[in-house]
């Protein structure tokens, strides 16, 4: 009975431990995350979140440097010996979570499995050109392709998978996958919880933090508040910008800001016969006063967009049509495309439309605001906010008429391709608004082909003219990456990317809340 008892007692403490806002222990860090992840298997990433945690568990041959440029990874070092060909050496040592030796054949796994249409990975386009794999030894992995494609490099981000999955099925492995990265699976509770330990055998030295729990905490004043009470440590890119300047005087909290790259916007369903036309998102471009929202509803934690790339992106342009807020015009716009106020200063809308957005209490705000801008045109809109996952699956299935949503972690001027060639429809791409123009398929299409920078920046260019005068989407902003963080985490940065690579660096140092404290009295 005794020994019964003791059994009892020990499966009820992790069970009681895990309740209320129990502070974190000195070797584990607690991350707020807005939404689950979904899957973990990179190769069928496709949310913020998901790309994110799978970061941590995964590596690619290559992977970006804290200024954004690509450097080696899994591979010690790679060259291209003419434009269709890529070699890759790997590194020696690297190590499964398993405990089994990374190799060639694991590259070539992961990538075949990308290009066999029974997935439905997105990352598919990416190596659609790759004609051949070989692997002449178990450290070397040659690439060759159809035609130059000079995106290559970036679609080597792609994590790597052991081959055959570990001897786990497709869905098994997305939820519990293993991978080679700094951190091990341990453990997944669906919309509550995701639990990864530091690995001790990575390859680059084992983070100094053993465990990291994100939790998974969809309301904006739930995640402040536990951030507050010290029972989570982290929220980077998830402070609601309206608790950002009453944190900034919390002694137990740190605020870290940089410029960013995430980009808002407002999205467009071009088969839908109002928003088909021009005029009428032009009319929408410029009855939104994105200063007073910025100002107002994100405290200043942005800077007016003009396009997806943003200006830290080599190949961004400023010279591109441009639309300020200007109700006037907004309304002489509407009156051109086909819909007059019907009566005056009256009530009745030229037309009605409907914006889906997030739950999230800023995302909803934000709506808002656009809504009264909207109708101060003539525009009846309904603001409807859904679950993240509803809003997600309706906005790739095409069920919209507008919605909003961010770009997040965008690093190559490709990302065009994927939101907006006619070919990158979903599932094969993110061109939800089914936009297609012929001209900026043909200098996409040339951009991917040629490797010279000077060229596919002036292409680029071209196509970023081409779509701020299109208008498939209106350009919001680029977010300020924030991260808030309990004192006692230590060295954590903040990188491009808007990812966790800080947790690789970050350490907890127990005594650092305290000295903090003592300094603000």
């Amino acid at each position: 009975m005794k020994r019964l008892s003791l059994l009892l007692l020990a499966a009820i403490l992790p069970v009681v431990a895990c309740g209320g806002a129990q502070r974190p222990g000195a070797d584990t860090i607690v991350v707020a995350i807005e939404q689950d992840p979904g899957t973990l298997d990179p190769r069928l990433a496709t949310t913020a979140y998901a790309s994110r945690l799978s970061a941590l568990v995964f590596n690619g041959l290559v992977k970006l440097d804290r200024d954004g440029r690509l450097v080696p990874d899994l591979a010690e070092r790679f060259e291209s010996p003419d434009p269709k060909t890529y070699i890759f050496h790997l590194r020696h040592g690297v190590r499964f979570h398993d405990g089994r030796p990374l190799t060639s054949a694991d590259v070539a796994f992961t990538v075949r499995s990308i290009l066999d249409p029974a997935l439905k990975s997105p990352r598919r386009e990416d190596f659609a050109k790759v004609v051949a794999v070989e692997t002449p030894d178990p450290f070397t992995i040659i690439f060759h392709l159809s035609r130059p494609f000079s995106p290559f490099l970036t679609a080597a981000r792609t994590g790597v998978v052991p081959q055959g999955l570990g001897g786990k099925s497709l869905a098994d492995f997305s939820r519990a996958p293993i991978g080679t990265g700094p951190f091990r699976f341990k453990m997944w509770e669906q919309n509550a919880r995701v639990l990864l330990d530091a690995h001790p055998d990575y390859f680059a030295g084992a983070p100094k933090i053993l465990h990291a729990i994100f939790k998974i905490i969809p309301n904006d004043t739930t995640r402040v508040l536990e951030l507050r009470k010290g029972s989570v440590d982290l929220l980077q890119n998830a402070v609601p910008a309206y608790a950002v300047k009453s944190l900034r005087q919390d002694p137990g909290v740190e605020i870290v800001e940089r410029p960013g790259m995430n980009f808002s916007y407002l999205g467009f369903n071009l088969e839908d016969p109002i928003l088909r036309k021009r005029e009428v998102r032009s009319a929408i471009a410029h009855a939104i006063d994105r200063k007073a929202i910025i100002d107002h509803v994100l405290e200043g934690l942005a800077t007016p967009a003009q396009g997806l790339l943003a200006p830290s992106n080599w190949a961004y342009t400023n010279e591109v049509e441009t639309y300020e807020h200007d109700p006037a015009k907004a309304r002489a716009l509407l009156d051109a495309a086909g819909f007059p106020d019907p009566d005056g200063s009256g009530p009745r809308p030229r037309f009605s439309l409907t914006y889906k957005t997030s739950t999230s209490k800023e995302r909803v705000s934000i709506g808002e605001t656009i809504v009264q801008s909207l109708r101060e045109a003539g525009i009846e809109v309904t603001l409807r906010s859904l679950e993240f996952g509803t809003l997600y699956a309706d906005v790739n299935k095409g069920n919209f008429q507008v919605y909003g949503l961010t770009w997040v972690g965008v690093t190559d001027p490709d990302i065009l391709y994927y939101a907006f060639h006619s070919n990158s429809v979903p599932p094969d791409g993110a061109n939800r608004g089914r936009y297609r123009n012929p001209r900026l398929d043909a200098i996409l299409d040339r951009a991917r082909e040629i490797t010279d920078e000077k060229e596919r920046k002036k292409l680029y260019a071209e196509a970023q003219r081409i779509l701020a005068h299109d208008l498939p989407y209106v350009p919001l902003w680029y977010s300020t990456d924030v991260a808030a963080m309990r004192r006692r985490i230590v060295g954590y940065e903040v990188y491009p990317s808007g990812d966790f690579t800080g947790l690789l660096t970050a350490r907890i140092d127990p005594g650092a809340t305290a000295r903090a404290a003592g300094r603000d009295r």
